[in-house]
């Protein structure tokens, strides 16, 4: 099977790329290197080509890289709160204009399936807990606007060409797959911790995010490319939802048992735009998919420790 993956030098498209690889698919990336780094799979990948450096809006690109291509695993993003806000135009570019491009591409040359990555933020501040996949859709910030954006236009592909396009709302990704990144709160304490600095705690700890390994957020990926007659469908992806407070303590816990050191937490004010609460309902792809989360949050944050105490 022929699979590219749009943003295969970042976290989550790297370690898909490279389990992937390994179960013998033909495998194409396609990343610009403005957050990725295809370092990590050079000397996994035997032959030359398949790691393409590139922009998603480069449509003789995309027109060239997915002809004969099964399915398209969109990654490629501008990702997060911070940086969509600091550079709108860009954000709306790359997530909108950048994922209709992938479409119109696998339109033309009838890519069996597209699966896009999306986000919680497409949800905004919610209504009912656990959240559904049919829960009101009303972002808060323009990352989630731009996700939104997304899944309808894949849902737009799915109407009226009949292409199989499937959106996974993926929760806060934490872990180690070939590398880990450090930006989101899970590793960013850890590496708080290892470095003897206390924990800062947006708010009064209260907010719940729901966290789901990199190995999970593979695992959902491979599900949806193995299984058929899901076009048009939108899967909740979890594993736990826990508190901000709760992760800190986990984290404290685990260092002091790895290095005896004690370590404090620090409260400031609670960020602008960020939903406070948040809990999935994800037992629809546990029971059409057959997805199960192999990781809870306290082995997760084990292994961080053991992989960042090696840097």
């Amino acid at each position: 099977m022929k699979i590219v993956v749009t943003g295969g030098a970042g976290y989550v498209g790297s370690y898909l790329f490279y389990k992937l690889y390994q179960e013998k698919h033909e495998m194409y990336s396609l990343d610009n290197n403005t957050t990725g780094d295809y370092m990590r799979l050079i000397d996994v990948v035997a032959e030359p080509g398949h790691l393409v450096v590139g922009d998603i809006r480069d449509f003789e690109l995309l027109d060239s890289l997915f002809e004969g291509a099964d399915v398209i695993v969109h990654l490629a993003a501008i990702p997060g709160l911070v940086r969509c806000n600091e550079n709108p135009d860009e954000a709306i570019s790359v997530n909108v204009f950048g994922t209709y491009q992938v479409l119109e591409a696998a339109r033309r040359h009838s890519v069996q399936k597209v699966i896009f990555s999306s986000s919680a933020a497409s949800y905004g501040v919610p209504k009912i807990l656990p959240v559904k996949e049919d829960h009101p859709l009303n972002p808060m910030n323009l990352y989630g606007v731009t996700k939104l954006a997304g899944e309808k236009l894949m849902r737009v592909y799915h109407d009226n060409f009949d292409m199989e396009t499937v959106t996974l709302r993926f929760g806060n990704i934490y872990g180690v797959g070939l590398f880990s990144k450090d930006n989101t709160v899970i590793p960013k304490f850890v590496k708080l911790g290892l470095g003897g600095k206390p924990l800062t705690i947006y708010g009064d700890g209260s907010s719940t995010r729901e966290y789901v390994h990199v190995d999970d957020i593979v695992q959902s990926i491979e599900k949806v490319i193995s299984s058929t007659g899901i076009g048009g469908e939108v899967y909740n992806v979890g594993a736990h939802s826990v508190k901000i407070r709760e992760i800190a303590d986990i984290v404290s816990r685990n260092i002091f048992e790895a290095n005896g050191v004690q370590i404090d937490s620090t409260n400031l004010p609670e960020r602008v735009g960020e939903t406070k609460y948040l809990e999935y309902d994800y037992s629809k792809i546990i029971s059409e998919l057959g997805y199960k989360p192999s990781w809870d949050v306290d082995r997760g944050i084990r292994q961080l420790i053991e992989y960042f105490s090696r840097d």
